[in-house]
């Protein structure tokens, strides 16, 4: 084999390396910069409301809360129109998933952790809420 075949097979094993890696860059930006929708300020606050409710609920009912909370939280992915398959939920979603659900351990506990990052999620999904709106509803609920 002379020099000018080899040189030859190894620009084409070069291009192709780089196509792939083109390819899978691309297939992977695709799917993490899903655009989203923003939410309708009647829809916000909603949630944002329906969220308060289900923090309150948490001491006297745990479980109860969490499967509240994860179902809210589903509900905001879909509306803003997040691609809902296992592999492309928030990390925090997964996390929390498995807490929430989790029979080792202390069990509270880590349906207070999947609380938590549930609360993670509704922040950056819906936005954050004027301090004082939040404390005149927090009274209302008293």
């Amino acid at each position: 084999m002379d020099t000018g075949t080899l040189v030859m097979i190894l620009i084409v094993a070069l291009v192709v390396v780089v196509l792939l890696f083109l390819i899978r860059a691309a297939g992977v930006g695709r799917r993490a910069r899903a655009r989203l929708r923003p939410l309708p300020a009647e829809s916000r606050d909603r949630y944002i409301s329906e969220w308060d409710e289900i923090e309150t609920k948490f001491v006297d009912a745990p479980e109860q809360a969490v499967r509240e909370a994860e179902s809210l939280v589903m509900s905001v992915l879909r509306e803003r129109g997040h691609p809902l398959t296992e592999r492309d939920l928030p990390s925090e979603v997964q996390r929390a998933h498995k807490l929430g659900y989790s029979t080792r351990g202390d069990r509270t506990e880590g349906m207070r952790q999947a609380l938590l990052h549930y609360r993670g999620v509704m922040e950056r999904m819906v936005g954050p809420e004027d301090q004082a709106k939040r404390e005149e509803r927090r009274r209302e609920l008293a």
